[in-house]
């Protein structure tokens, strides 16, 4: 079967995790948070609690599975929040629009990183580099990435927990926008003249065993060992405390600073890439700073 996914799912997943793109640094100290992807936030003037759910946003079909605490935080709850409005029947067309670049790659790129990609899409893909030609960069890193992965049948918690929120007639909004999240990713873009290092090489072969060992953490609800995988993952960028902050920090604090007062109006599920709960700038640190109460949620109440 093809292979066949939302452009949507796939640029926050690329986001969500930026798995290839980092440096190497120290684990979190933060070894308190609890394995679970569910947590309960309460707080001043939150009259009925809210919950976070981290998400896996891409899985083949045989790893897939929705928990029933997840299903049971979904009841009690009167809306949903996406890092997108999944909801949103333009949000396909909008990210299709903005993975149109302005310039074509043999401007954005010199000519030996240009004959570098392109001997790479050759050697390791099916395609060719003619066809990324008007391509963004995140837009050629989704295909290499759906391509690598060794199964045919590709699910996406987002997708079903969008489904789910349909069925109880929940509404659905996003966290940020399109625009918001193509900003955000603009800074893994390559410089011209920069050449793919051994890793990032690297990386782009190794994708499927990357997304099998973050499935098996994220099955385990082991956010703190998604974090640390994520942050020490082989890299090559030398911006990364760049790429930290735009990917994760920033986006984290506005996430943080909309939840209260969203919570505080209803019961809200707030579902995002499960790497963006743990670390001293995780959403639920953030949330904590802020004078919420955030635990886990181990079991069904």
């Amino acid at each position: 079967m093809k292979k066949i996914i939302s452009v949507t799912i796939l640029i926050a997943w690329i986001v969500g995790f930026s798995i290839g793109f980092s440096k190497a640094y120290n684990k979190t100290d933060d070894q308190s948070l609890v394995k679970s992807v569910v947590w309960e936030v309460t707080g001043p003037n939150i009259e009925k609690p809210s919950y976070l759910v981290g998400t896996m946003h891409l899985m083949c079909e045989k790893d897939f599975a929705i928990s029933p605490k997840i299903k049971s935080i979904y009841k009690k709850s009167e809306q949903a929040y996406f890092e997108l409005d999944f909801d949103d029947p333009d949000l396909n067309s909008q990210m299709m629009a903005a993975m149109v670049a302005k310039e074509p790659l043999k401007e954005r790129f010199s000519e030996e990183q240009y004959a570098q990609f392109a001997g790479f899409l050759e050697g390791h893909s099916q395609y060719k580099i003619e066809m990324f030609e008007q391509l963004e960069y995140i837009a050629i890193i989704s295909a290499l990435t759906v391509e690598s992965l060794a199964c045919s049948n590709i699910k996406t918690l987002d997708n079903e927990l969008t489904n789910l929120a349909q069925k109880l007639d929940m509404p659905i909004y996003g966290l940020e926008t399109v625009a918001d999240q193509m900003q955000a990713v603009a800074v893994m873009n390559p410089k011209k003249g920069q050449l793919m290092s051994e890793e990032e090489l690297a990386m782009f072969t190794e994708l499927d065993q990357v997304l099998n060992k973050m499935v098996e953490l994220y099955q385990q609800e082991d956010i703190v060992g998604m974090f640390d995988f994520m942050a020490n993952y082989p890299g090559s960028v030398d911006n990364w405390d760049e790429v930290k902050r735009i990917l994760f920090d920033d986006r984290n604090k506005n996430w943080a600073a909309k939840i209260p007062g969203i919570a505080q109006a209803k019961p809200t599920v707030f579902a995002f890439g499960a790497g963006h709960l743990a670390g001293e700038q995780g959403v639920i640190q953030l949330l904590r700073d802020a004078g919420l109460t955030v635990k886990p949620i181990m079991e069904l109440n």
